[in-house]
């Protein structure tokens, strides 16, 4: 053969090593498991926000990466969302925290993450796992400062303040700006946001106007976005709910913005680059949560958090979508230094520079053919046994995984399958590779569909996918899995199966099982105390609509001007009157008025409890505590905290309740019967007697200093009798009430009736005459209201007229009693003239005639 050829040839055979040798990936060596052994360890994650809004995920994947790296022993690691972003107040963390410490009963927690403000707070409002070291992040300073005053054992990263960065970075590029739009959503957390953005961003005032879109749906920020003028910008914070209640778990919201805007939005997040924003000084969610777990790995190896001081993420630099750089005509030379550019489009050396290399590379090999070939072999022995140890470990660390590990091919077969399978599912490896199927008859029933939507999606997708479902292991018990399928495809596009990976998660979807089952027995407590309120507030009236308060006569005017007096004020009042004179709806009158009327008003009927159950009903017990409690049961006072108790005819309660209640009345302290805590609650009393309590306490039925706690604003409800101006009025108004009650047309009162209802002394007071009224519409025939006959009888008799006393003695002691309340001033403001609407002469000239004299001592 020529020399020619024989030179062609191997040239020829040149360019195919060299192709080979160019194109052939280097294999990365994985990290070496670190040999030492060391204690497991626990660490617990508290979440204020779900993990599904967008940037929490990569933070998760941040803190529990960081969190697993160089310890000497496993790790445990679990996730817990709050949901205190949804749910609020003192039922609801009381329940989570009985939760949560029933849960971690059992457990030695090492190390207390907390994500957001919310669960912060929580931690250390609340003292949940006290004296374990707690880690804070995604948290701003003004929340993190005073709770490491009040928790000492805490330390935390900080959350970057690159917010007022990127305002610069905007103002630099857009000197003509003079207003920007701060998008964010409509939760709490984003309101909180807005508010503190008004301290952040006030060193811009004069320089731009800051404008807050929040609260707005995502329809009214697009329009609004949609006719920008041209100095004005958009910042875009998050969106995690619009105003009309939707939530939004990725960046969807963000696009549908950015495709309106008329302006360039910028943003703070590195993870809503490519959704919309042109870019800014970003942070990464999750390098704050390594930044938050590499000071968590410190604790773990042995420091104390009291020792480590505060981080300050500083992982913000300018980001910028190259695709929006190049919508908005945005000059790269006019961008900061050290940009990072994402999303950026090869040019024809990006695109090619392989090619062109290798070209360049078959040219080189050629002028240098004999030097070169014995180079590349020698690099092809070397990557062939680098291939050969790559292989032996990672079926190494394979094989030692907690993990079930394995590769599929397209067929169902399986080339590798991991030892822990057999931990997991029971089954050794040796079934899964005789019998595939063995895999698909694990997945419950239930659960099949889904499982074998999955397998099939898995093969043709370009991404990893995860899915969660049941499996019966060998001795039949169900557990819940999580498998992960990661794509393997050749140059050519053709698949080669999947690399997967499946974990057993039965520990944490109980949990999450478990806590959802809270959640909903929550709603439901939460639904019933809504109910109960709303019928107590729709019982409350305000005084000038309370049906029994109808009037215009002095008396009545003085008692609601009583009422005026004490309602605002957080003061004891007793109302004291006869039996059916109204002190029920004085109460609901005072309570109405007051500063606790948003609350509901919580009755007790003191001469309707049992004597042995009263205390039970007031203070509560605990179960177990007498014969029939079978449950826990709150009393009255602590149903009523926030808000106010009615004792109605507190005068019958027993020497030993008494006892107790001025215990309350005096500290706010009380314990349940049978029960050893004591607890607290904050309780206007209203109380109210038809008794004299003076006389009772003379007579040694009455305690003497709890009659003084009771006695701070008395109120006296006047009787009927004293009161008969009021009666046409009274009359008129039951009238109309039962007529339309029991359907009949309106009836009219002729005099002869008032003039007999002026005339009975009215033992029973306004309830009698209710009661009367609603008699006489029954046996009232025609279009007149005729008395029933009980009236006429009971009127007749001698005795009847010493009841009734005369209008001088009614008068009389009327305008005794308002001097007396005015401490006898007569003239000015509140003064017995202003109240009884006279003038100071003609008060002063009935005085002189009905004999009345102030008597001193």
């Amino acid at each position: 053969m020529p020399s020619y050829y024989r030179f062609s040839n191997l040239m020829g055979w040149v360019r195919t090593v060299v192709v080979v040798l160019l194109c052939f990936p280097a294999v990365a060596a994985p990290e070496r498991e670190n040999p030492s052994k060391g204690p497991r360890q626990t660490v617990v994650v508290l979440y204020s926000f779900p993990l599904d809004k967008p940037g929490l995920r990569e933070l998760s994947t941040g803190i529990t990466e960081e969190l697993q790296k160089n310890l000497p022993g496993a790790i445990d690691i679990y996730s817990e969302y709050t949901g205190l972003d949804q749910f609020t107040g003192p039922t609801y963390e009381a329940n989570l925290l009985a939760l949560y410490n029933e849960k971690y009963a059992a457990r030695k927690v090492d190390l207390l993450m907390v994500v957001g403000p919310t669960a912060l707070e929580f931690v250390i409002t609340r003292m949940f796992l006290p004296d374990v070291p707690v880690v804070t992040c995604y948290t701003a300073d003004r929340f993190v400062e005073p709770a490491r005053l009040r928790r000492p054992n805490l330390t935390g990263a900080l959350s970057a303040k690159n917010a007022p960065k990127t305002i610069e970075l905007m103002i630099s590029m857009y000197p003509r700006t003079r207003r920007i739009h701060v998008v964010l959503g409509a939760t709490e957390y984003e309101r909180n946001q807005a508010r503190m953005g008004q301290v952040i961003f006030s060193p811009f005032a004069g320089r731009v106007e800051i404008d807050y879109l929040n609260d707005l749906t995502v329809e009214q920020i697009e329009a609004k976005v949609k006719t920008l003028p041209d100095e004005d910008l958009v910042l875009y914070g998050s969106l995690m709910q619009d105003a009309s209640g939707r939530h939004f778990y990725t960046n969807e919201a963000l696009t549908h913005i950015s495709n309106a805007s008329r302006r360039p939005i910028f943003g703070v997040l590195s993870e809503d680059l490519g959704d919309g924003i042109l870019g800014g000084v970003l942070i990464s969610q999750e390098l704050s949560g390594k930044a938050a777990a590499q000071l968590g790995r410190r604790i773990l190896q042995g420091e104390t958090a009291s020792s480590i001081p505060l981080a300050v993420d500083t992982g913000a630099a300018p980001i910028f979508d190259w695709r929006q750089v190049k919508r908005w005509g945005v000059r790269e030379s006019h961008l900061p230094p050290n940009t990072i550019m994402k999303f950026r489009r090869a040019n024809l050396w990006d695109a090619y520079w392989k090619e062109i290399s290798l070209g360049v590379g078959v040219i080189l090999v050629e002028t240098f053919l004999v030097t070169g070939l014995v180079i590349q072999l020698r690099r092809r022995k070397l990557i062939e046994r680098e291939l050969a140890d790559a292989e032996m470990r990672y079926r190494t660390v394979a094989d030692f995984t907690h993990d079930w590990e394995f590769w599929q091919r397209p067929d169902g077969g399986f080339d590798y399958l991991s030892p822990a399978c057999e931990r997991v599912s029971g089954h050794p490896p040796e079934s899964f590779r005789s019998h595939p199927e063995l895999l698909s008859d694990l997945v419950i029933e239930e659960d099949r569909s889904a499982w074998e939507k999955h397998q099939t999606e898995a093969l043709t997708a370009n991404e990893p996918a995860s899915i969660e479902y049941r499996i019966h292991t060998r001795n039949e018990e169900v557990r819940w899995v999580e498998q992960t399928n990661n794509p393997v495809r050749l140059e050519e596009g053709r698949s080669a199966g999947t690399r997967g990976s499946i974990r057993d998660i039965t520990p944490r979807k109980q949990s999450e099982i478990d806590l959802n089952r809270a959640y909903l027995e929550i709603r439901t407590l939460k639904d019933q105390l809504e109910a109960e309120n709303t019928y107590y507030r729709e019982q409350i009236q305000a005084v000038e609509g309370s049906s029994e308060l109808v009037g215009q006569s002095d008396p009545i005017k003085y008692l609601l001007f009583r009422i005026r007096q004490v309602a605002p004020s957080e003061t004891t009042v007793l109302i004291q009157g006869e039996t059916g004179t109204g002190k029920e709806l004085v109460a609901e009158a005072i309570h109405s008025l007051g500063p606790r009327k948003d609350r509901a008003l919580v009755k007790v009927n003191c001469a309707a409890l049992p004597q042995g159950l009263a205390e039970s009903e007031l203070f509560g017990h605990e179960k177990g505590a007498f014969t029939g409690a079978q449950a826990l049961r709150k009393g009255r006072f602590e149903l009523a905290d926030g808000a106010t108790l009615f004792l109605d005819e507190v005068g019958e309660l027993s020497q030993d309740v008494q006892a107790k209640l001025l215990r309350v009345l005096q500290d706010g302290q009380f314990q349940r019967v049978g029960g050893t805590k004591t607890l607290k609650a904050d309780v206007r009393v209203v109380a109210a007697t038809n008794r004299d309590l003076a006389k009772e306490v003379a007579r040694g039925r009455f305690r003497e200093d709890l009659w003084y706690r009771l006695n701070v604003f008395p109120i006296s409800v006047p009787a009927l009798r004293h009161r008969k101006e009021d009666i046409p009025m009274l009359a008129q108004f039951f009238l109309d009430r039962f007529c339309q009650k029991l359907g009949r047309k309106q009836l009219e009162i002729p005099r002869s009736v008032i003039q007999a209802l002026h005339a009975y002394a009215w033992p029973g007071n306004v309830r009698e005459l209710q009661n009367l009224i609603e008699q006489a519409v029954l046996v009232s025939e025609g279009p007149m209201l005729r008395l029933p006959d009980r009236l006429v009888a009971m009127q007749v008799g001698p005795t009847m007229t010493g009841l009734l006393p005369s209008l001088v003695e009614v008068e009389r002691d009327h305008i005794m009693k308002v001097l007396e309340a005015s401490n006898w001033k007569i003239e000015g403001a509140q003064g017995a003239a202003d109240i009884l609407g006279l003038a100071p002469s003609t008060l002063r000239s009935r005085m002189q005639k009905l004999g009345i004299e102030r008597r001193d001592g």
